[in-house]
């Protein structure tokens, strides 16, 4: 409704015919490219678990992603399992990973916020809001949030890799109200999750993953940008581009909507045509058109490899439903 509001569909069928196509294979590789960014970091991430092929992680990667438009976000415990499953690892040091994988990525996004506001704050006006709420206020809030989170894990993490019998006593005391099966539980599932964290003992790992995570980021960026020329948008710059970004990741968590279709496109709109002034039926077409290449994107490879490894799709909605 919000991105929808101001437009008709007969505005936005002319928007879609205007658009010049070619522009949306490179988008599309683009897309393809970031998944393939994302499987060469999770393999080292996994190295002091188990060493692995890059290309046997595309299957639980992609199947996991699909899973993004089942509700409540059970596309990472989806990845967790068939992980687990094909590697024969448990699904609490399956899980630490891409724990460890999401670490990284709020680290990055919040360096990308950050470069937004240190060089071009200007751009967060008070008067635009969403649903009432100020757009400036809600980043700010998202900003102080993730990094509450960021600092929350770390220290946790550090605690868990390099003082584990203090941070197993905190688990223990934590857990005290608990039923007594579900404290042998909960301590069961913390201890073999910190076997997934051993690649913060590598300086030489830890480099890596964290360039590799830029080279993810800047993909992720850089995947919109063949859609700026598609829309001949006015503004192409990379402030455009880091904001754009910034604000898709910050709709789609705080409103996680089944495969993310709305908060993507509030994103999206809020970016392009509330900040960056860019017309608003233009910016409503790019909203769709860059949602569903990554849709196809995801639906395809996720499909290719449930028919490829005979993946029970129940099982799937089972765990989700467990979530």
């Amino acid at each position: 409704y919000y991105t929808m509001r101001n437009v008709s569909v007969s505005e936005l069928m002319d928007s879609f015919r205007q658009v010049n196509y070619i522009w949306l294979l490179p988008a599309f590789l683009l897309m393809c490219l970031t998944y393939v960014a994302r499987a060469i970091r999770w393999r080292v991430l996994l190295l002091p678990v188990r060493e692995v092929k890059t290309l046997d992680l595309f299957s639980p990667l992609m199947v996991g992603f699909m899973a993004g438009v089942l509700p409540a976000r059970a596309g990472e415990l989806i990845r967790a399992y068939l992980l687990g499953k094909k590697f024969e690892l448990s699904f609490a040091s399956s899980l630490a990973t891409i724990v460890v994988e999401r670490l990284f990525d709020m680290i990055l996004l919040l360096f990308l916020f950050s470069w937004i506001l240190v060089f071009h704050g200007e751009i967060f006006d008070g008067n635009i809001a969403w649903s009432g709420i100020s757009i400036r206020d809600l980043a700010f809030q998202f900003g102080i949030f993730s990094l509450a989170l960021v600092l929350v894990l770390i220290t946790f993490i550090y605690l868990l890799t390099f003082h584990n019998e203090r941070a197993m006593s905190l688990v223990h005391w934590l857990v005290k109200p608990f039923p007594e099966k579900w404290q042998y539980k909960l301590i069961q599932m913390t201890e073999t999750f910190s076997q997934g964290l051993g690649v913060f003992r590598n300086i030489r790992a830890l480099a890596f993953i964290a360039v590799a995570t830029v080279g993810v980021w800047a993909l992720v960026v850089l995947q919109y940008y063949p859609l700026y020329w598609a829309y001949e948008l006015q503004d192409k710059s990379a402030a455009s581009l880091i904001l754009l970004t910034v604000m898709v990741c910050i709709l789609i968590t705080v409103l996680p909507t089944p495969a993310f279709l709305g908060s993507f496109n509030a994103g999206v709109l809020i970016a392009l045509h509330e900040i960056m002034g860019e017309a608003e039926v233009d910016i409503v077409s790019f909203g769709f058109v860059a949602w569903g290449l990554n849709f196809a994107v995801i639906v395809l490879g996720g499909v290719y490899f449930i028919l490829h490894d005979h993946i029970s799709v129940k099982k799937l909605v089972e765990i989700e439903e467990e979530a």
